[in-house]
């Protein structure tokens, strides 16, 4: 899948993610020391780029500005609403189920929950219902 046009306005929200999505992409070309593969177009698979940005916003959520975190969500939103299918699948599996694996390991996802849009929301809460987590009231 190429590189979707909204993937450098999301990556752009903090530098955290910028980090995060550039230690992926090299880890997954191969870097040997300071020599990085010679393919720099070879990046990971949307779904997994999008896994370690939800995996970075877990560990550093309380790095983030109320301002970057609602551009986040919102940006994740208008995907999960306007994106094509493989686009939709790869926000939801990749980032929304890295995002609940760090609730499960104590982000405090209620403090950020409001700028989750509706759609985010309703897969959160049907991936709970999948995985046989109860939903907290907050979440409803």
């Amino acid at each position: 899948m190429a590189i979707p046009p909204w993937w450098e306005e999301l990556v752009g929200v903090s530098d955290i993610l910028v980090d995060a999505d550039r230690a992926e992409a090299e880890s997954w070309r191969g870097v040997v020391g300071d020599i990085v593969a010679e393919d720099q177009d070879d990046v990971p698979p949307l779904t997994i780029r999008l896994g370690t940005l939800g995996s970075a916003y877990g560990e550093h959520a309380a790095e983030f500005t109320a301002e970057q975190t609602q551009r986040l969500f919102r940006l994740l939103e208008e995907v999960l609403v306007k994106g094509g299918d493989d686009e939709r699948d790869a926000v939801a599996t990749g980032f929304f189920e890295a995002l609940l694996n760090a609730w499960d390991k104590g982000l405090d996802l209620n403090s950020v929950w409001a700028a989750v849009g509706p759609q985010s929301r309703a897969y959160c809460r049907a991936w709970n219902a999948f995985t046989g987590v109860e939903t907290p009231s907050w979440m409803r």
